[in-house]
């Protein structure tokens, strides 16, 4: 949270006494002291809306887990943080339960998009989460994503920024975009488990190898597709994962 330090004067009043030989004289001597007083900048939470929200009740524990996403592409560390305490503070006086009032465990994941939140669920930007031995929430904030999200919003490009330019650029000559690539690519990881677990049900190395095996042999029909260089793999998980909504 940003601070603002307010400088402003208190007249202090000192009196001193002094003794005459013709008798006492009281005289008043004012002194202005600047005094550095601190105040706090409070950030105003973002517009948000939330997706879906979970519930999970066992004899002991009372969980829910709620699934937001930003409708704003102006963040900081600190609005992300307000947002997250807003949401928590709605949930705490969630009670569809059967047996608890409140819930016991709190978690909330806050995405930049409703695809991410709605489809990859691990990309979140900011989390909060809040357990019975916790004395307040906790909450975590990536800081990749948000600096990658807060340079869009300037004229300086770092080096990442001209790198994403340089792929951008990349990847239109060849008729695509980057975030169609690494949403493709990701939702082949998806589907290459679900084909290993129809084959082999008991997962296990068979099991990790047929999923690894069927992904590079679906992912080369893309970037022969597209002509992607295949030196461009990470390139494209690392700056879809930041970049991409």
């Amino acid at each position: 949270m940003t601070k603002r330090f307010t400088i402003f004067t208190i007249a202090i009043s000192m009196t001193f006494f002094f003794s005459c030989n013709n008798g006492d004289t009281n005289k008043v001597s004012t002194v202005e002291t600047p005094v550095a007083i601190e105040t706090k900048t409070i950030s105003n939470p973002l517009p948000y809306e939330i997706l879906v929200t979970e519930p999970y009740e066992t004899s002991g524990k009372a969980q829910v887990k709620s699934y937001a996403y930003l409708k704003s592409d102006t963040v900081s560390n600190d609005n992300l943080r307000a947002t997250l305490n807003e949401i928590y503070s709605t949930m705490k006086s969630y009670n569809n339960f059967k047996n608890f009032s409140a819930p016991t465990v709190i978690a909330i994941y806050l995405y930049t998009s409703k695809d991410k939140a709605k489809n990859m669920q691990e990309a979140w930007i900011g989390m909060l989460s809040k357990t019975p031995s916790d004395n307040e929430p906790r909450i975590s904030i990536d800081e990749m994503k948000l600096s990658a999200l807060a340079g869009t919003q300037d004229k300086t490009k770092s080096d990442d920024e001209k790198k994403l330019e340089e792929l951008k650029t990349y990847f239109k000559k060849r008729n695509t975009d980057l975030c169609y690539v690494y949403k493709t690519l990701y939702d082949l990881e998806g589907e290459s488990i679900k084909q290993a677990d129809k084959k082999y049900p008991d997962f296990g190395i068979e099991h990790s190898n047929y999923s690894s095996k069927w992904y590079k042999i679906e992912k080369a029909k893309i970037f022969k597709k597209y002509k992607i260089d295949d030196s461009l793999s990470t390139y494209i998980t690392v700056f879809g994962m930041n970049y991409c909504k």
